[in-house]
């Protein structure tokens, strides 16, 4: 059994869907930026390298827990990891205007066009936002104006038992949209949002969504390492 399935992930190839972690990469605004400093190394005569790292739960590709828009909601070492992996679906919607909603009804033709969408896929939104990752200065065309998922299609999803949403802009929400419907339809029903994810023009409709977050005792979401497997 361990043999087939070391077999199988060996015929697969795999894509990268995060961003780099680096000092001066986009965060929103309010939230703690990535620093990466010298602890040790050997031009001080260590002899040994290694980094201090700081920054926000939130910072690049990164899975959002419950807690983060949910008072007493789950934190991110208690979601069960087994809910970040399984088939995902990578719909495309970077023909969207700014600041647009993603609809119930773009969501079913896209489904009329390339399948129905099953309970426990991983549903990932491509907004065409993570080709605008390094743009400067100050990440302005990265950090306004990306499509989101409305309410009513994330209960669409919610209500076929889709748990984990994704997007490869900020925020699964709209830009301009500040109540944050979204967010609240899906971490409110338990279900997990990964955010800043890379590469989505590689991916097909269809393939295997692997991500891994770190156990952070009490905190709203964590760094993840996404690949997809095809």
């Amino acid at each position: 059994m361990t043999s087939d399935l070391i077999t199988l992930l060996r015929q697969r190839r795999f894509i990268e869907l995060n961003h780099l972690y680096e000092e001066f990469m986009p965060v929103w605004p309010t939230h703690g930026k990535f620093f990466c400093s010298r602890a040790e190394d050997y031009s001080a005569g260590d002899g040994n390298y290694n980094c201090q790292l700081t920054l926000g739960d939130h910072c690049g590709t990164h899975v959002d827990a419950p807690v983060h828009f949910v008072e007493g909601g789950k934190t991110i070492e208690q979601v069960d990891v087994q809910q970040l992996t399984g088939r995902g679906r990578c719909l495309d919607m970077s023909h969207l205007a700014e600041n647009a909603d993603i609809t119930r009804e773009m969501i079913q033709t896209w489904e009329a066009d390339n399948g129905g969408i099953l309970a426990q896929d991983i549903v990932i939104f491509r907004t065409g936002y993570d080709e605008k990752w390094r743009c400067r200065p100050h990440h302005a065309a990265f950090l306004q104006n990306w499509p989101g998922l409305s309410e009513e299609g994330a209960r669409y999803l919610i209500e076929k038992g889709v748990t984990v949403f994704g997007t490869d802009a900020m925020s699964l929400d709209r830009y301009s949209n500040q109540e944050h419907p979204a967010h609240l339809a899906v971490l409110g029903a338990d279900c997990l949002i990964i955010e800043n994810l890379a590469n989505l023009k590689s991916l097909p409709t269809e393939f295997i969504f692997l991500a891994l977050p770190l156990r952070i005792k009490g905190a709203s979401a964590s760094p993840i390492r996404a690949v997809a497997l095809v």
